[in-house]
């Protein structure tokens, strides 16, 4: 990853976020992080943590990776970058096995373990056990975190998951006393001027993408930004009123969760099981649909929020889980709780450029622009 700045160079410690002499800042107050996004699906899924009155999913089949440098010896972690969750948390070296990294914290002369337990549920009956602590954690970029509070995890269902680095809102966090999660840590320093990013995916078959804390990628979206409030005193969710398909429109009015830790849409049941029987996928609930890979691209599904209208083709929502296996397509689709928020994962969040601000409590969403082309501005 490179930071975006040009940079003056001074020495700053604020809030537990140390900027080391070449680090460097300037009057554009906007981080960028750089990912990878990655297609190649884990050997296991894992869900997201299933808090009293949701059920969240574990369809898994995109990752987006950056690295992270854990401790005083920098030592290296690929890390999924979560907008579902809050926390950041890496497998402890002795008992994980992650393909992108683990942490060997006696290593690092610089962490310290805090009372404080970090306990994950998943819906689908695995869980991740650790502790919180405090160490130094690094970018490529140079930007430097001291005394950064992260959770090691000692005990996984499936220690073969990536590290997770959640960038929600602090109510999220695992952690009974909550704490400043990275896009705070950013403010407090100094770097950013509010709790907020933006996200570009990459667009339907990119193989980069970027966060921008702090700022907005005015090439990277057409029209404009529509801002909606947040509609859940949890998630960080909007309202999706309304889905048109097949020459009908389902009313929905129901908390929609934009989440990048998520593959696919869970939708309500009628919904998904008319759009399988459409595509001739089978109606089931958690199952993989599998589908034709030649869908059409005149037929469109679209999602009201009020004053916009984001559309999708019926192709674009296939889904291709294996690279390798480009003839074996799934309907990007399930189906949501009764009682949970609705879920727009990559098949949605790919066609679109999202701006989280957790100052105003609001999301802002744009019909995407794929293009290398950049106009970053502070947001």
């Amino acid at each position: 990853m490179v930071s975006l700045f040009t940079l003056l160079t001074f020495a700053l410690s604020v809030s537990g976020l140390a900027i080391k002499p070449e680090q460097k800042r300037s009057d554009n107050r906007v981080v960028k992080l750089d990912f990878n996004v990655d297609r190649k699906p884990p050997p296991l899924t894992l869900a997201k943590r299933d808090p009293p009155g949701a059920a969240l999913n574990n369809s898994r089949d995109v990752r987006y990776l950056m690295d992270i440098y854990f401790g005083s010896n920098k030592q290296k972690v690929q890390v999924d970058i979560d907008t579902g969750s809050s926390d950041l948390w890496v497998h402890d070296q002795v008992y994980g096995q992650s393909w992108e990294g683990t942490f060997n914290y006696s290593e690092s002369d610089s962490f310290s373990f805090i009372n404080s337990t970090f306990h994950i549920y998943y819906n689908d009956g695995t869980q991740a056990i650790g502790q919180y602590g405090l160490d130094t954690v690094s970018l490529d970029s140079g930007l430097t975190l001291n005394n950064f509070e992260f959770a090691v995890v000692s005990n996984a269902t499936n220690s073969w998951t990536p590290a997770i680095f959640g960038i929600s809102r602090k109510v999220q966090e695992v952690s009974q006393k909550k704490y400043d999660n990275f896009p705070y840590a950013l403010v407090n320093a100094g770097f950013i001027d509010k709790p907020s990013y933006s996200i570009y995916l990459g667009g339907d078959n990119g193989e980069k993408g970027s966060v921008l804390f702090g700022g907005i990628d005015k090439k990277k979206y057409k029209g404009e930004l529509k801002t909606y409030p947040i509609d859940d005193n949890y998630y960080a969710a909007i309202e999706l009123k309304t889905m048109t398909y097949e020459g009908k429109t389902y009313t929905a009015n129901r908390p929609a969760l934009l989440d990048t830790g998520t593959s696919w849409n869970f939708l309500p049941e009628e919904v998904v099981f008319e759009i399988a029987d459409a595509l001739g996928a089978p109606k089931c609930k958690n199952c993989d649909k599998q589908i034709s890979c030649d869908q059409p691209t005149d037929k469109y599904f679209t999602f009201g929020f009020g004053d916009q209208n984001i559309t999708l083709s019926y192709a674009d929502l296939v889904v291709i889980p294996f690279p390798d296996e480009p003839d074996y397509c799934l309907l990007g689709l399930d189906v949501a709780g009764e009682k949970s928020d609705l879920i727009l994962g990559d098949v949605f969040l790919r066609k679109v450029y999202t701006y989280y601000d957790y100052e105003e409590n609001t999301i802002s969403l744009a019909p995407v622009v794929d293009t290398e082309e950049s106009e970053i501005v502070n947001a």
